[in-house]
C-alpha cells in the first residue's frame, strides 16, 4: 500500500511539475505579446507605423474619401463599372505661370479659362496668346428665385474669343430640382446659342450654392441626378456634345456617378494634385489663376483627355 502511495505521489509531482511549465512557457492567461527591441532593423513602432500606412493605401485605393459641408466624413465604394485615370501626377509642371501635365513623351496638355461676367471686360486679344481654349458662361438659374438669366457678358466674350481664335465651349450653372428643369435649361441655352461656332461641349455646371434657402438643398442623390440627366440628354439629342462640371464634393456625394460617366467629365479641385481615381476630361486647378487682358482672379483649367 505504502509503494501505491509513492508512486501515486510521484505521477501527482510530474503533473504538476509539467502543468507549471506550460503556464511559463505559453504564457497562460496573459496577453500575447512580441518584444522586438532586439530584432535588427524593427521595433513595435515600426510595425504599428507600417500597419497604418498600409491601412491608408487600402482606404485611398478603395474609397472615395469626401468631407460634406457639415463636415461629416464619408467613405464611396470606387466602382468598377468607372475607368480609373493611369495619369502620374509627378509629371505636373508648376514652374511656369501656368501650371501643365508634362506627358513622357515630352508633349503638354491644352491649358484654357472659363469666363462669366464676374471677370468684366476681357482684353482678349492679351489673353488668347495664353490660352488654348476658353469656356464662356452663357448664363445661370437662381437658386432662390429659379429664374433663368443669360450672363451679362455673354456675348461680348464670345466675339471676343471667336475673334482672337481662341476655341470656345459654353456653360450653364444649374440649379434644376427635377429632371423636366433640366431640360428646360437646355432649351434655354440652345435657344440662345446664336451662330457661334463650338470646338468645346455645352457644359452643365451643378454646385452647391451652400446658401439655406437655395431651391436645390433637399434633393437626393438620385433627384440631383436626375435633373442632370435632364440637362445633359436634351443638349445630346441636339447633336452637341454635352459635358458635365462640378467639385471633387458634389461628384462624390450628390451624384449617380455611373450614370453621369456617360458623358466627358470636367472635374474641379483646388489642389496641387487633383485627388479622384476616375478619367475626367478636364480638371479645373484654380480659381486664382492670372492671364493678361483679365482684371483679377480667373479659373484656370488643363485639358488631360479630349472631350470630343
Amino acid at each position: 500500500m505504502k509503494k501505491y502511495m509513492i508512486l501515486a505521489a510521484f505521477f501527482m509531482f510530474t503533473i504538476m511539475a509539467v502543468s507549471g511549465c506550460q503556464r511559463s512557457y505559453y504564457g497562460k492567461g496573459k496577453p500575447f505579446g512580441m518584444d522586438t527591441a532586439k530584432l535588427p532593423g524593427y521595433s513595435n513602432d515600426n510595425i504599428t507605423a507600417l500597419s497604418t500606412d498600409n491601412y491608408e493605401r487600402f482606404m485611398h485605393a478603395s474609397y472615395i474619401i469626401v468631407t460634406d459641408k457639415f463636415g461629416e466624413v464619408h467613405k464611396i465604394k470606387i466602382s468598377a463599372n468607372i475607368k480609373r485615370h493611369e495619369w502620374d501626377f509627378s509629371n505636373l509642371d508648376s514652374s511656369g505661370k501656368l501650371k501643365n501635365y508634362i506627358a513622357e513623351d515630352g508633349s503638354q496638355k491644352k491649358v484654357g479659362i472659363d469666363v462669366s461676367e464676374h471677370q468684366g471686360v476681357i482684353d482678349w486679344k492679351k489673353a488668347s496668346g495664353q490660352i488654348d481654349f476658353a469656356f464662356v458662361r452663357l448664363g445661370y438659374r437662381g437658386y432662390t428665385s429659379g429664374k433663368m438669366v443669360v450672363d451679362a457678358y455673354y456675348s461680348a466674350n464670345m466675339e471676343g474669343a471667336v475673334e482672337n481664335k481662341v476655341p470656345v465651349g459654353v456653360y450653364f450653372y444649374s440649379q434644376a430640382a427635377t429632371y423636366e428643369e433640366g431640360v428646360e435649361e437646355a432649351q434655354f441655352v440652345l435657344s440662345r446659342l446664336g451662330d457661334y461656332h463650338l470646338s468645346y461641349p455645352i457644359v452643365l455646371d451643378r454646385e452647391d450654392p451652400m446658401a439655406e434657402d437655395a431651391r436645390t438643398n433637399n434633393l437626393s442623390a438620385q433627384q440631383h441626378t436626375q435633373a442632370a440627366l435632364g440637362f445633359l440628354e436634351t443638349i445630346k439629342a441636339s447633336g452637341h456634345q454635352a459635358m458635365m462640371y462640378t467639385n471633387r464634393m458634389y461628384y462624390a456625394l450628390y451624384l449617380d456617378l455611373e450614370q453621369i460617366y456617360q458623358y466627358p467629365i470636367w472635374f474641379a479641385q483646388y489642389a496641387d494634385e487633383p485627388d479622384w481615381p476616375y478619367e475626367f476630361s478636364i480638371w479645373q486647378h484654380t480659381e486664382s489663376g492670372e492671364i493678361s487682358g483679365i482684371n483679377g482672379p480667373v479659373d484656370l483649367n488643363i485639358e488631360m483627355l479630349s472631350p470630343q
